[in-house]
């Protein structure tokens, strides 16, 4: 329905989508057609006697194309042909039949909809009059035949296959015309009107613009739902029939009309701030109209508005539960112990055990998911009306809008919708209208190397806080790498030695190669025949970081030629998730310190941040960590410089030493004397009768006169009570201001061409005449320059305000920061100025505060940047913090700036929950894994789960983490009798002392191998880790203890046995079929 009040012109497309639309306003209606292949609209036809025409509505009637119901001011409802004048009926051409609907009392027609689902079916609202409804429905389908201009008239099949449920008719009186079937609305103005689509029934009315009514009108008293809100306009979604919007004032809301109570959404033109919309004041919206082109779409014009707006409404899911991620099996969360294999579930009958599980639905919202316009037209709009599209999938969305002046205008919107699908393994997938492009992450031409191709480093131990046996501290003699940390191994990781990272005996596996199996391709051999021969040749980590950046720069160059795309191909390489995949395969993970400093340093694209992370943290390590991190009760792995210049809290004394129970049994392999893991019981050893117990200085004392750390004669600049605490703060910063140390230092960076950082910290230490003749020796002449301007700054003389105030302007001027920091403090004396040239690096202006600042000033700087870099997420803040809580900050915040949750999960995993709980070291864990796994990458999934399970049987063992079950239980192994568990949650007395070859609660015999025929043995969990921690010996939980069972036909035994059974002793396939000699089935195809 379309009002025409006055002259203003309406537009108003066909109701079945055909290429014609009508234009009315005044006292004329012109009907036009679109010609979408020639662009083109052309005059079918007009009438211009239309006088006092209020509104007007078009027919849906499949039997008329140009019906049109025509309100008028008298309350008089007009059926009409709008093309009756192109016909001649009988000789005779004329303006074509009317039929009028007629109402008792004369008042004006303010709205007019016909049903969609029952073109028969017509609404009219009326203005309010005393003692007579305002809203009447008629039923039309006996004017058909009236309407006819032609010889024959329609068909009266119509009435007999009209939809279903009918409008019931109600007693109107005697007097009243028999077509109206009901009324309505008692003394009130009806402004709006819509039937729902799809329904005959449901009408929805705007009625004294206050309230929002929906009548179903399938009884004679229709039961009403109504709703406070302002209606001058009703639209009806093509697309979704339960959906409606409404328009009052400048306020658009969104119903369902299943549940009226609170609408879906509300928004005005302030939404559209953001697109650069500025809401007038008093605007009302005059139109709107929903597209059955685009989903959701809604199109919203202003009065007197130049240009058309189009919101995109969209479905969100809202997030009050737990999400994915969070249900997702983390196996830190799960709190639930190891089990042995008689944990293995094997159903008891074919059928098994049914489980259901009811997935709740979660609630969506209606959100506003973008919005555009149309151009501004010259001339303020009057209406507007969606085109339906000429062909599908079109990638624009035309309107046509007609001005004040009748001048009208077809408008294309490119408002394809864009789907952007980023795929786990990193494939971006674009699409819009019918195309699409797919960019790879990464090629899958190579096999994927596995954790184990990665040999680890002998620092692999200091992940758990300990040290290996028979290493010291590196001599300090200057040398460091560019970090200035003491440099790493210099042996080929490839024949470095191997860690011992499985926590099974793969004895068994070592005489069953599956791979020569009879009935299953070579695996192995085809993946080696992907690998090229040019990397199989590398032997050594250098050479693996060659030939990845040779592949890198190959395939880069190779999608340059062949694809225009570049930019976006390199934007999707260089995203932080194909980082995050590229480092995992090249051995990032939680054992690997020095290793990961390495992968960082050699990074394409990425800073050396985190490479000075990892090798400050293996420096430290070896400084507090060696032999032991514990010292009179402080722990000091994973402190930060901040824990050692303030302190810490000490950890609980122990009155007795607690015993090594753990249920993490299968996570490490028992500790061997002679093994280089034998060191991880120091890292949470102690005294019991320390009598230091407690002292933190004692503690520090006792770090510096360690054997690795040699003895100085140190000391600071200023006066300090906290000598120690400087000394062991620059010891881990790889800074010392030793003597030589020093000198050797100065004569690395002088080599290396860096006098600048030399002359700078020759002033620094006042040695102002070797800083000059350093300077003088340089081949760069702007260094000779600066020998002026340090000789006149040099201590020894007053200071003119004239070189004062030009060292200052040649402080701005100049780019090197060391000579900024260098003239900085000639010129004011102040170190917290020299401190805020965040152009050096982080360790340098530690050191200078360590060595130069008061206690006071050092304190309050050490907190000043731990916040700064929080704030920025500049991970080398670790450096400060440490892995406490108050690092988990500046984790999230780095997290927040580069998405790089690999790290922050490796990081997290050293603390939490093993020094303390943090839920957002959870979700980075869970994410990682879910990473890992989307990737595909499951080795290297399970390899870091292994290694952060060795990090909670350390916390576990000493004490700081109560046992608790490390993996949640997923299969389960019942009875066959008496159908209960075999291994209870819960251990009872009688289960501890029943048969481990039957059941613990019926006491039936357990079934028989079928190879070698003895009854199986479960022993209970509770009896079998007591066991394994009593014992001495090597860990052998191995997989011939194992079951094997059949989920076909149920039969199966001693893994060991049935592994010869099917493969032999040489390993190849022996046989395929089952053991037992009744049974044909082909089990061995599933091993």
């Amino acid at each position: 329905m379309i009002t025409a009040a006055q002259a203003e012109k309406h537009l108003l497309w066909h109701p079945r989508r055909q290429h014609k639309f009508v234009v009315g306003g005044g006292s004329q209606m012109s009907m036009y057609e679109w010609a979408a292949d020639r662009s083109e609209i052309r005059h079918l036809s007009s009438q211009s006697d239309l006088s006092f025409m209020k509104c007007f509505a078009w027919s849906p009637d499949p039997s008329f194309d140009d019906l049109f119901a025509i309100g008028l001011t008298s309350g008089r409802v007009d059926l009409v042909r709008l093309e009756a004048t192109k016909v001649a009926r009988n000789g005779v051409l004329s303006s074509g039949p009317v039929v009028s609907l007629t109402v008792r009392n004369s008042r004006s027609c303010n709205a007019l909809a016909f049903c969609e689902a029952d073109p028969n079916y017509l609404a009219v609202g009326l203005d309010k009059v005393r003692g007579d409804s305002s809203l009447t429905i008629w039923d039309v389908q006996s004017c058909i035949p009236a309407l006819s201009v032609t010889s024959g008239a329609p068909s009266d099949e119509a009435s007999v296959t009209r939809p279903h449920p009918r409008i019931a008719k109600a007693d109107v009186g005697p007097r009243a015309d028999p077509r109206v079937l009901q009324q309505h609305a008692q003394t009130e103005v009806v402004s709006a009107l819509a039937f729902l689509p799809q329904s005959t029934h449901l009408l929805l009315a705007g009625i004294s613009a206050r309230w929002l009514r929906l009548f179903d009108l399938r009884t004679l008293v229709p039961p009403t739902t109504n709703v406070a809100s302002k209606v001058s306009g009703i639209a009806t979604n093509p697309t979704d029939a339960n959906q409606v919007a409404c328009c009052g004032d400048a306020i658009v809301t969104v119903w369902d009309v299943r549940k009226l109570s609170n609408p879906l959404l509300t928004f005005s033109e302030k939404e559209a701030a953001a697109d650069g919309a500025r809401p007038r004041p008093g605007s009302v919206i005059h139109d709107i109209e929903f597209s059955s082109n685009r989903r959701g779409q809604l199109a919203v014009m202003e009065k007197d508005a130049t240009y058309v707006r189009f919101w995109d409404l969209q479905y969100a899911q809202a997030i009050d539960g737990p999400s994915d991620g969070d249900r997702s099996r983390d196996s830190s969360n799960s709190r639930v112990p190891r089990r042995s294999w008689t944990t293995l579930s094997w159903a008891t009958s074919a059928s098994g055990i049914k489980q259901t599980f009811s997935e709740q639905q979660e609630p969506s919202l209606l959100a506003l998911s973008d919005t555009r316009r149309t151009k501004r037209f010259s001339r303020p709009l009057a209406s507007f009306t969606f085109v339906p599209h000429s062909r599908p999938y079109s990638l624009t969305s035309e309107i046509m809008v007609v001005n004040k002046d009748g001048d009208l205008e077809l408008y294309a919107v490119h408002d394809a919708p864009k789907q952007v699908a980023w795929s786990a393994r990193g494939d971006l997938a674009i699409g819009a209208g019918r195309s699409h492009n797919l960019i790879p992450g990464f090629q899958d031409r190579e096999a994927t190397s596995q954790p184990w191709d990665v040999s680890k480093t002998p620092d692999d131990q200091f992940a758990l806080g300990g040290r290996p046996r028979g290493t010291s501290l590196e001599p300090s003699d200057g040398r460091r790498n560019d970090d200035g940390f003491p440099p790493g191994t210099q042996e080929s990781l490839a024949t470095g030695k191997q860690s011992k990272t499985r926590t099974f005996s793969p004895a068994t596996f070592r005489h069953y190669p599956l791979e020569s199996s009879a009935v299953r391709e070579d695996i192995s051999t085809r993946a080696e025949r992907r690998v090229e021969p040019s990397r199989r040749a590398v032997s050594n980590e250098e050479g693996k970081k060659k030939s990845l950046r040779i592949q890198v720069d190959k395939l880069t160059q190779s999608k340059s030629k062949k694809h225009p795309l570049r930019a976006i191909y390199q934007v999707v390489e260089d995203d932080i998730s194909m980082v995050m995949r590229h480092r995992v395969l090249r051995g990032y993970g939680i054992n690997n310190v020095s290793h990961n400093a390495d992968i960082m340093q050699d990074d394409l694209g990425l800073s050396g941040t985190l490479s000075t992370l990892w090798r400050w943290m293996r420096h430290s390590r070896e400084i507090t960590c060696t032999p032991t991190s514990r010292i009179h009760g402080y722990d000091f792995s994973n402190q930060g410089l901040m824990g050692v210049w303030e302190g810490f809290q000490a950890l609980p004394q122990l009155s007795e030493p607690r015993g090594s129970v753990s249920l993490l049994t299968d996570l490490r392999p028992a500790f061997d004397p002679g093994s280089a893991s034998s060191s991880l019981p120091t890292a949470f050893s102690q005294s019991f009768e320390d009598l230091s117990y407690g002292d933190f200085n004692a503690a520090i004392t006792a770090i510096l006169s360690r054997q690795g750390v040699e003895k100085t004669y140190w000391s600071p600049a200023i006066r300090t009570n906290k000598s120690a605490q400087r000394e062991l703060a620059l010891q881990m910063c790889r800074w010392y201001l030793k003597g030589d140390e020093l000198s050797d230092a100065i004569k690395k960076w002088e080599k290396e061409g860096q006098q600048s950082r030399a002359a700078c910290w020759l002033v620094f230490t006042r040695q102002y005449t070797k800083a000059l003749e350093l300077l003088m020796r340089s081949k760069d002449e702007m260094h000779h320059l600066m020998t002026g301007t340090l000789a006149a700054l040099m201590p020894g003389g007053t200071i003119s305000s004239e070189l004062r105030d030009h060292s200052e302007r040649l402080i701005v001027r100049l780019q090197d920061p060391y000579f900024r920091a260098m003239l900085t403090q000639l010129t004011s004396r102040d170190w917290s100025e020299v401190l805020e040239e965040e152009a050096l690096p982080l360790r340098e202006r530690l050191a200078i505060a360590f060595q130069f600042l008061e206690d006071r000033a050092l304190s309050l700087y050490l907190h000043r940047t731990a916040e700064r870099a929080s704030a920025k997420g500049d991970i080398e803040g670790l450096i400060i913090t440490g892995l406490t809580p108050g690092g988990m900050d500046v984790l999230q915040n780095y997290v927040d700036c580069t998405g790089d949750i690999q790290t922050a999960a490796i990081l997290s995993s050293y603390v939490c929950p093993a020094k303390f709980s943090d839920m957002r070291a959870e979700r980075w864990l869970g994410a990682y894994r879910d990473l890992l796994d989307g990737f595909r990458l499951f080795h290297h999934r399970v390899s870091f789960d292994i290694e952060r399970g060795e990090i909670l049987q350390v916390a576990v063992q000493s004490g700081e983490l109560a046992p608790f079950e490390w993996a949640p239980k997923h299969v389960l192994i019942r009875c066959n009798y008496c159908s209960k568990p075999m291994n209870p949650s819960v251990p009872s007395d009688a289960a501890s002392k029943s048969r481990p070859t039957a059941c613990p609660n019926c006491n039936r015999a357990l079934p028989r191998c079928s190879v070698c025929l003895m009854t199986l043995s479960m022993a209970p969990d509770a009896n079998r880790n007591a066991e394994l921690v009593n014992t001495q010996a090597t860990f052998k939980d191995t997989i011939e203890d194992a079951i094997i069972i059949c989920q076909t036909c149920r039969h199966g035994g001693h893994a060991s046995h049935i592994l010869d059974w099917f493969f032999g002793e040489e390993g190849s396939r022996a046989r395929g079929v089952c053991p037992i000699a009744d049974c044909d089935c082909h089990c061995g195809d599933e091993l």
